[in-house]
C-alpha cells in the first residue's frame, strides 16, 4: 500500500472502516506507543504501551513523546462505496517473502487466495533461508562426514539471551519446532522447478558466540523459466509459481500487483472480514477474505516518522538501508493493524545490520577508528562488530592488515573457531578447504575499484594519509596491536588469540568497514496462531500478521546464531497460516 497517488492515501486516510457492512462506522482504538530512550528505574525503563494524554503519548514516568501522526485513524471508507469486490477465503497483503509462503501454503490446505501488492514485482529478496534441521542439513552432513544438526535447546538459548530475554518464547519455540518442517516443504517444491537448495561454509560452530548451522542458499539448473515478475529469489519464486498452478491445486491465488491496501474492513462484532485497496486504475476496491486477512508487508524502514518513534538513534548511524526497492517497507500492514486495534511489541524494535557497507571483506583483524585508536575486540559476530562501528566518528572504521592476510584469515577460519559474513568470501561448500585467494580477490578487487573501500600502500604512514587518519596515532596503535600479538594475548580487549597476527610485511591494507541496515525486525503483537493482538492482548478475529509486520520473535538485537532466521520466519510463518487458516 501507499504506493499509488491516489485521493485516499495513507497520510490522509489513516482509519479502518470498523463496521461498515452492518451500517455503522466505528473507531479503531488504534493509538499504541513507545519510549525509546532515557533512564530511570525499572519501571521508567519499561518500553511499554500507553494511553495517549492531552495529544501526549506517556510512555514511562518522566518521558513524554508526541504521538505520531500514523495514530491518527483516517476516514472510514465503506465498502458499498467501492467500485467493485472480489472475495477469497484469505486476503494477503504483500507479495515478498512472507506473503508468498503464506499464498502457497494457503493453497496447500485447500483455500482461495487474493495477493494484493503494491508495487509491480513479487518482491523476494536475501541472500540465504535460515532453518533448523531440515533434510537438506541432515543428507548434507552425511556427505561431507559431519554432524550438522543443530542442538536446539544450546541455540534457542542463545537466541533468547541475545534479544535480553524480551522475545515471546512461545514464537521462538515454533521457529525452532516448525522451520525444518518448512524449509523441508520448500525443498520439495523447489525441486519440482530445478531450484535445490546449498549452503556456505563459513559459520563458526566453536567460535566463542557459535553459530549452527542453518544457511539454506538455492540455485537453479535453469530447467525452468521463472515469470518475469519475479526476482532474483528462487526460493520467493518457487511459492509465487506454485501457489497458482491449477493442475496441482483445486483453488489458487490470485496476484494483483499496483494494487495498494489503503485499510482493513470490520464487522459489527469486530471481526476483521477484508481490505479496501487501491487498483492500477485508482478505483477502490472491497476484497473480502471470508476466513481472514494477512499482513505480509514488511517492516518499517523507510517512515522515517516510524523508524524515528520505534527505533534508537543509533539507527541514523547506519551508512546505507539495503532493503530495496525504495518504497516497499513503509510500515503500511503495521499502520492498517493499528487502526484495527491491534498494538505493536514494546520498543525499541531491533535492527538487522551487516557491516557491508564499505569493503566486502575485513575479518578479525585490527579496527581503528578515525582517531586511529583500536576501539573493540574485532573477532566477533556482525551485529556486534556493526553496534560498535556505528558508535565511532563518521559511522565508520578500518580493518588493518599486512601482505599476509590472506593465509592469516585461513587460520582464523580453521576448525570453525571463526567465520561468517565478510569474513569469509561466502563461497565454497561446507567441508571445503579454505584458500587464502578467497578473500585476497575480494580485497585485490576493491583495491583496484578505487572506490574508496580499500587501500594498499608500502608504509603505515602512507596508509594514514589515504584514509585520512593521523599518521602517528595510526602507527601507535598498529605497535601497540604488534605488542599485544607477541605477547600471545589481547590485553586490551581480549580477542581470541586464534585471531592475533601482526602488522609488519608490507604492502598494508586498509578495509572500510561500514554498516547497512537490511531490515527493522520488530511489528505487531502476535500470538502463536499469528492473531493480532489488541490492547488487552486478545486476537483480533480474522486478522493475522507475518514477517517483519509481525513483531514478539526478535527484542534488543537481531540473533544471527541461525544465520538466515528472518527470512526463515517469514516461510515457517507462512507455512503456519496455512494451517491455521483451513482450521476456520
Amino acid at each position: 500500500m501507499a504506493g499509488q497517488t491516489n485521493s485516499r492515501t495513507l497520510s490522509r486516510r489513516s482509519f479502518i472502516a470498523g463496521a461498515a457492512l452492518a451500517g455503522a462506522a466505528t473507531v479503531a482504538a488504534g493509538a499504541t506507543a513507545a519510549h525509546a530512550g532515557g533512564t530511570g528505574t525499572d519501571e521508567d525503563m519499561r518500553y511499554a504501551q500507553r494511553e495517549t494524554q492531552d495529544g501526549v503519548n506517556v510512555a514511562g514516568k518522566g518521558f513524554e513523546k508526541p504521538v505520531p501522526s500514523f495514530f491518527t485513524a483516517p476516514d472510514p471508507i465503506d465498502p458499498s462505496d467501492c467500485a467493485s469486490k472480489e472475495s477469497a477465503d484469505v486476503v494477503i497483503i504483500g507479495c515478498g517473502n512472507s506473503g508468498c509462503a503464506a499464498a502457497s501454503a494457503c493453497v496447500d490446505n485447500g483455500l482461495s487466495v487474493i495477493v494484493l501488492e503494491k508495487l509491480n514485482t513479487v518482491q523476494g529478496r536475501g541472500g540465504g533461508i535460515g532453518l533448523c534441521n531440515t533434510k537438506f542439513t541432515k543428507e548434507y552432513g552425511e556427505k561431507i562426514g559431519q554432524d550438522l544438526t543443530v542442538n536446539v535447546p544450546e541455540a534457542q538459548h542463545r537466541w533468547i539471551r541475545t534479544c535480553g530475554s524480551r522475545v515471546k518464547e512461545e514464537l521462538v519455540s515454533m521457529w525452532f519446532n516448525r522451520s525444518g518442517e518448512a524449509g523441508d516443504w520448500l525443498i520439495d517444491k523447489a525441486a519440482q522447478y530445478g531450484v535445490e537448495p546449498d549452503s556456505f561454509r563459513a559459520y563458526a560452530p566453536n567460535a566463542i558466540i557459535p553459530e549452527s548451522f542453518s544457511y539454506h542458499q538455492f540455485h537453479s539448473d535453469k530447467s525452468y523459466e521463472f515469470p518475469p515478475e519475479c526476482s532474483y529469489f528462487l526460493a520467493t519464486s518457487v511459492l509465487y509459481v506454485d501457489s497458482q498452478d491449477a493442475d496441482k491445486h483445486e483453488k489458487v491465488a490470485t496476484y494483483h500487483f499496483n494494487t495498494c491496501a489503503q485499510q482493513l474492513v470490520k464487522d459489527a462484532s469486530g471481526t476483521v472480514t477484508g481490505v479496501i485497496a487501491t487498483d492500477p486504475d485508482g478505483n477502490e476496491v472491497y476484497y473480502e477474505g471470508t476466513k481472514g486477512v494477512v499482513l505480509a508487508t514488511g517492516g518499517i524502514d523507510m517512515d522515517p516518522e516510524m523508524v524515528d518513534y520505534y527505533c534508537e538513534d543509533i539507527v541514523h548511524h547506519c551508512l546505507e538501508n539495503q532493503n530495496g526497492p525504495a518504497g516497499y517497507s513503509t510500515g503500511d500492514g503495521i499502520k492498517m493493524g493499528l487502526w484495527a486495534g491491534g498494538t505493536t511489541q514494546d520498543a525499541p524494535f531491533p535492527l538487522m545490520l551487516h557491516p557491508q557497507a564499505g569493503c566486502m571483506f575485513h575479518g578479525a583483524f585490527m579496527f581503528v577508528n578515525m582517531e586511529g585508536e583500536r576501539f573493540m575486540n574485532e573477532g566477533t559476530w556482525v551485529q556486534g562488530k556493526s553496534m560498535n562501528v556505528m558508535r565511532q566518528t563518521d559511522n565508520i572504521a578500518w580493518s588493518i592488515f599486512d601482505a599476509d592476510y590472506g593465509e592469516q584469515n585461513v587460520k582464523t577460519l580453521e576448525n570453525g573457531v571463526g567465520g561468517g559474513m565478510f569474513w569469509d568470501s561466502m563461497g565454497g561448500e561446507v567441508g571445503d578447504p579454505f584458500k587464502p585467494e578467497d578473500v585476497e580477490a575480494i580485497v585485490d578487487k576493491a583495491v583496484e575499484a578505487n572506490d574508496g573501500t580499500c587501500f594498499k600502500a608500502d608504509s603505515i604512514e602512507e596508509l594514514a594519509e589515504m584514509i585520512g587518519i593521523d599518521a602517528k596515532a595510526l602507527q601507535a596503535s598498529v605497535d601497540r596491536y604488534n605488542e599485544l600479538v607477541e605477547k600471545g594475548e589481547d590485553e586490551d580487549f581480549h580477542k581470541q588469540a586464534d585471531f592475533l597476527f601482526p602488522v609488519t610485511k608490507p604492502p598494508f591494507y586498509a578495509a572500510k568497514v561500514g554498516v547497512a541496515l537490511l531490515a527493522i525486525v520488530g511489528g505487531l503483537n502476535v500470538n502463536r496462531h499469528l492473531q493480532v493482538l489488541d490492547k488487552d492482548r486478545k486476537p483480533i478475529e480474522g486478522l493475522y500478521a507475518t514477517g517483519n509486520a509481525s513483531g514478539d520473535l526478535y527484542a534488543v538485537d537481531y540473533p544471527i546464531n541461525m544465520a538466515g532466521n528472518s527470512n526463515g520466519r517469514c516461510l515457517t510463518w507462512g507455512y503456519v497460516l496455512g494451517e491455521e487458516l483451513a482450521k476456520k
